[in-house]
């Protein structure tokens, strides 16, 4: 799923509670598996950094079905 106007804390949140991989995915071909804090850090200053250009586009990957669903519902409620 394609992210956009992500609420990073609220992102964040969700992340801890995933009870699977999740991988963000740039254009870059970076792929990074998200339930690391470092990776979360690493992947958030990336997202921001690219902000600046206006060039962001990055995509989660789930692997749970139940993570899915929830970061689904996430988005939708936006």
């Amino acid at each position: 799923m394609k992210l956009f106007d992500i609420d990073v804390l609220k992102l964040i949140e969700l992340l801890d509670k995933a009870k699977g991989n999740v991988y963000l995915v740039t254009d870059d071909g970076d792929k990074l598996n998200l339930k690391s804090k470092l990776s979360q850090l690493y992947g958030v200053r990336s997202l921001l950094e690219k902000a600046k250009n206006s060039t962001i586009s990055a995509e989660l990957k789930v692997e749970n079905p139940e993570d899915e669903v929830m970061f689904i519902n996430y988005m939708m409620s936006k």
